[in-house]
Formats: structure tokens, sequence, C-alpha cells
């Protein structure tokens, strides 16, 4: 231990600072007047430093200690209070990935049992020794208990096993999130509980057309609150907000802008019938110049989001109208035809087609003949008895 043993609370605050703890196998020195190093690795199973400085071993784990010396003075030796057995020995080869057959005097406790407990004392050439108590002894902590909303990742009680917790439906844990199996049988911390927490109103302090709407969908964590404007003013800003874990909405909250559109100007040949400034709502009337047809929509509108409905339409030339047939009827009646469409004319029966049977719009606009009159017959029939007299 570095620092103080003992620390008290007064007035809501602890005297001096938190002590740390250093194992002994941390100072890596080879100093021939001191004690040797020992480094610990383990296999198939955990082990854990005690409190009280003895090395714990889960049953079934395989240890390796090995004791740092510089070879080139000689050969440490294991000494072992338990007669158990016999443990192997020796300087680590250069097939073990990692270690230094210069340095490196193991002794290995395979697939340990509780009569390897003792204490294992590494002697160097030079009569310095260091000792490790090894205790085997099987350690659990207690069974987590199921509690309502607490979700557990891995429900192993066996020692040095760490256990993740967290809570479901978005609710707050209050405690660890991990809690570790000490070699003491106990978990490193309390098991923490699930707390549900709701966020509350949302207060906007602003009450005018700039303030936004709020729709709180959920106050659970996790939950929505959607923000909206009225008609002509348009979001700036997040469209809604989460309820976080500490049970405030997640800011920034958004504003209300006055909508505006830019100027849409007007279709080539053509015009439009408006003034800006365009605010949300208003709608432009476009129109085409005598002649010309008009493709796409005649009217847009300046919405929320302060883009038109629709771009400008075209104004292409074409042929207006041409009339009626007076007692006779045509292939199509349009407004306006296209550059290259053709009518075709037809008389009621017991009348007589005088003129073109078809006109054609030309590109000019203009059509390629008159149209043609219906004349009957009784009439024909005059007009030629009187040109024969």
């Amino acid at each position: 231990m570095v620092g103080n043993t003992e620390r008290t609370c007064i007035h809501s605050e602890w005297t001096t600072n938190q002590p740390t703890c250093f194992g002994l196998n941390q100072e890596n020195d080879y100093a021939m007047e001191k004690p040797p190093t020992i480094l610990f690795r383990h296999q198939n199973g955990p082990i854990a430093q005690s409190n009280d400085g003895k090395l714990i071993i889960y049953p079934g784990t395989t240890l390796h200690m090995e004791c740092l010396w510089m070879r080139r003075f000689g050969n440490p030796k294991w000494n072992v209070s338990n007669s158990f057995r016999t443990y192997p020995e020796g300087w680590v080869t250069d097939a073990d990935e990692g270690r230094d057959s210069s340095l490196e005097y193991r002794l290995s406790i395979i697939e340990a049992t509780e009569e390897d407990s003792g204490i294992f004392t590494c002697q160097t050439p030079a009569r310095h020794e260091h000792s490790i108590e090894v205790v085997v002894k099987i350690i659990t902590c207690p069974i987590i208990p199921v509690r309502r909303g607490l979700i557990i990742n891995i429900n192993d009680t066996k020692m040095g096993s760490k256990v993740n917790l967290s809570c479901a439906n978005g609710n707050s844990l209050i405690g660890a999130s991990e809690i570790i199996c000490l070699p003491s049988g106990n978990w490193s911390a309390p098991l923490p509980v699930c707390e549900s927490i709701e966020c509350g109103d949302i207060n906007m302090h602003i009450e005018n057309k700039s303030t936004p709407r709020v729709a709180v969908l959920s106050r659970e964590v996790g939950g929505r609150a959607s923000f909206s404007c009225s008609s002509g003013y348009g979001l700036r800003g997040p469209i809604e907000s989460v309820c976080l874990p500490t049970g405030e909405w997640a800011l920034p909250f958004p504003s209300c802008v006055e909508v505006q559109c830019d100027d849409p100007g007007a279709p080539e040949n053509g015009y439009a019938q408006g003034s800006a400034p365009y605010r949300a709502g208003d709608v432009v009337q476009l129109n085409c110049n005598p002649e010309f047809m008009m493709q796409g929509q005649p009217i847009i509108a300046c919405q929320d989001s302060g883009r038109w409905s629709g771009g400008l339409p075209k104004c292409v030339q074409a042929c207006s109208y041409p009339g009626t047939v007076i007692s006779g009827r045509m292939s199509s009646v349009k407004f306006y035809y296209t550059i290259g469409e053709s009518i075709t004319f037809s008389c009621d029966v017991g009348l007589e087609l005088r003129g073109a049977t078809m006109v054609k719009c030309l590109k000019n606009g203009k059509w390629s003949n008159a149209i043609p009159t219906c004349i009957s017959l009784e009439a024909i029939n005059k007009s030629r008895m009187i040109f024969k007299d």
C-alpha cells in the first residue's frame, strides 16, 4: 500500500488522499542484493490477489510463477512448504513466445487443487528470497437476484467474473454498471437498481408566432417531443428532442422564423402576376403571351419550407383555336395546338364541305389554311342553275 491506511469523513469530505496498492511483482529489479521479482501468468481459470497479499487460485487453473534472475550468475531454486507433489521448474525456453530465457526461472502448478496450497519461495544464489503464499480455493460470489428491468449480460459467480449490468426500457441505472467477483467472495459493488425517469414539460418562455408548438410523444428515457410552427413560419433547428437519462430534454430547441420565397421570375415568352415579398401561402399566376401555349402548372404557391410548389412552366409557340365549323365537326377542340398538330373537318349529313378538309399548325404559329364551310346540297344546286341560266 502506498499512502495512508486510514481516512476519516469530516463535514462530508474524506481526509487525506486515497491510497493505492501495487503488486509485489510489478518492479523488475535484477539487482543481486535485492529479493527477486516474481511474475504470474495463468491459464484455464482465474487468479486474484487478496487484501492480505495472498495469491488466490481457482481449482483447475494452471499457474506459472517466473522468478527473475540473471541466468549468467547461476540458477535460483524454488522451495515449497507443501509435500503434495513435485512441481516442474526450470528456465523458460525460446519456444515460450514473449518469454526471456536469460531472466525467467519458472515453477508451474498444473491444474491446481486445494492440496497445492502453501508458500512458494524463490531463492537466488545470493541467498535473497521472495515468497508467495498460494491458496487454492473455490470462491464464488452470491447469485445475482432477478430484479425488475435489470439486464444481466452473464450470471457467472466464479471469482474474477465480470458482470455487466444495464436497464431495460430506457430506465436509468443507479449504481455500478460492472461488478467483479472478488477473492473475498463479495461483489466489488452493491447491486444497482433501475429507476424509471421521465422528462417534464418543455416550456418555451416567449409566446408568439416565433415560438414552436410542442407535442410530447413519450416522456420516458428515449422518448421524443416534436416541434411545429404556425402557418407561414418554418422551423429553424431540430424538428424533435429526445428525453435523456438525466431526465432532461436534449438541447437545443428550435425556433420559428417567418418563411419567404425568392422571386420565381417569369417564363420565357410569358409573364407572372404577383409581387414580392412572397410569404408562405402566397400564390403566383403565370401566363403566356398570345400565340404561345403553356406547358406546366399555371399557379405555384410559396410553401412553409421556403420553396415554391413547382417550377416555372414553359411557353411554347402554338396555334390558337381556329374557330368553329358551322354545321360540321372538327377532330380536336382545344385552346392551343402544338406546332405540327393537324385538325380534320367533316360536315353533317346533307351538307358538302367547301375548303380544305385538314389544316396544320405551322412553325410560325399560323394555320396552313382557313377553316372550311359546310353548304347544303340545295344551295349548291340553286347556284348551279343560276350559273346555267
